[in-house]
């Protein structure tokens, strides 16, 4: 072996080490025992010589196949907390109370009135513009002009001569003599002990109105209480508040109710005016389970167009035209 080394240019046997094999965990007897002992008692199937937290593959019914497609997790949740079926108000029962039934009432009011205040609304900015004719326009547009201008020339007179006298001032320099100075010191500092006696009687009246700083303290907070619940509530309707995932706006049925001259006592005699189908089919879209569309009626893209056959002439104006069509061809024949 050392002359084969020696002809590669090395001497001796070679110095490579063999690699050792890591020694692999053996795994826990007791955890092993312990969950061997709970596969019996549920009489569960289990595989002795495999991993617990192993995962078993699930087997496909035809290798050729691409395997299924497992959806999210959070395809089967709904984003709103509305029950499938609602609980209808009170008030609609075929005997109801006299209290149920006025709120009832008042509910319809409430969406009947707002709906005549959108009609009035759409009425009012609807109305024609207000005609202005060019004098009035004239008019308005010239008001007040002659009295700027003499304003404008009074003022412009007026800072002219005060920078005229600012300049003056400004190159004439006196020097302040000693009492001068003296005094200005004076009037300094007697200013500083008033704004510290200020500063003193304020710091004092704020201790003498600890209580009623304590009662605005009491009327902010109960502000904030109130801004939080508001946005509490404002929080919880918009999670039972239909999602818009179309052109179309969710609007509502309107609420059912029945006249007190039309409640009837008794079950049999009752009226329903609401309609199951219609009342699935829009819980379905309160649900955001259905998307809100607008009914398509049938129309057409462009307008016929009424050709009158040859048909439907008279005979004396085909004989025209046919005497017509004669002269052409004759006058394309000299030519």
């Amino acid at each position: 072996s050392s002359g084969i080394n020696a002809e590669y240019g090395r001497l001796g046997p070679s110095k490579r080490k063999k690699k050792k094999k890591k020694s692999q965990p053996q795994p826990d007897v007791a955890m092993t025992t312990e969950s061997m002992s709970a596969n019996r008692k549920t009489g569960s199937v289990y595989d002795i010589w495999g991993d617990d937290n192993q995962k078993q593959d699930q087997k496909e019914l035809d290798p050729c196949l691409p395997p299924p497609v497992q959806p999210p997790a959070i395809y089967k949740t709904s984003d709103t907390k509305i029950s499938a079926v609602e609980l209808p108000h009170p008030g609609t029962s075929y005997n109801p109370t006299f209290t149920d039934h006025q709120d009832l009432l008042q509910t319809a009011l409430e969406v009947e009135e707002k709906r005549e205040k959108e009609k009035a609304k759409a009425t009012r900015d609807a109305a024609p513009p207000i005609q202005i004719t060019e004098e009035d326009y004239i008019k308005e547009m010239s008001i007040g002009l002659n009295q700027a201008e003499s304003e404008g020339g009074s003022e412009s007179e007026s800072e002219t001569e005060a920078n005229e006298g600012e300049e003056c001032r400004k190159s004439v320099t006196v020097r302040k003599t000693r009492v001068q100075r003296n005094r200005e010191k004076a009037e300094k500092l007697k200013m500083e002990e008033a704004a510290a006696l200020r500063e003193n009687k304020q710091y004092l009246h704020q201790i003498n109105r600890i209580k009623a700083i304590k009662k605005e303290i009491r009327k902010e907070e109960k502000k904030m209480e109130t801004k939080t619940s508001a946005r509490q509530e404002k929080k919880a309707i918009n999670e039972t508040r239909p999602g818009k995932y179309g052109p179309g706006k969710f609007m509502g049925s309107e609420p059912d109710f029945l006249l007190p001259e039309e409640v009837s006592s008794s079950l049999r005699k009752l009226v329903t005016p609401a309609n199951n189908l219609q009342d699935r089919f829009t819980s379905l879209q309160k649900r955001n389970m259905l998307e809100v569309r607008k009914k398509v009626m049938p129309h057409r893209k462009y307008k016929l167009k009424h050709v009158e056959k040859w048909r439907k002439k008279l005979p004396e104006e085909i004989d025209e035209l046919v005497k017509m069509k004669r002269k052409k061809k004759k006058i394309k024949l000299s030519e």
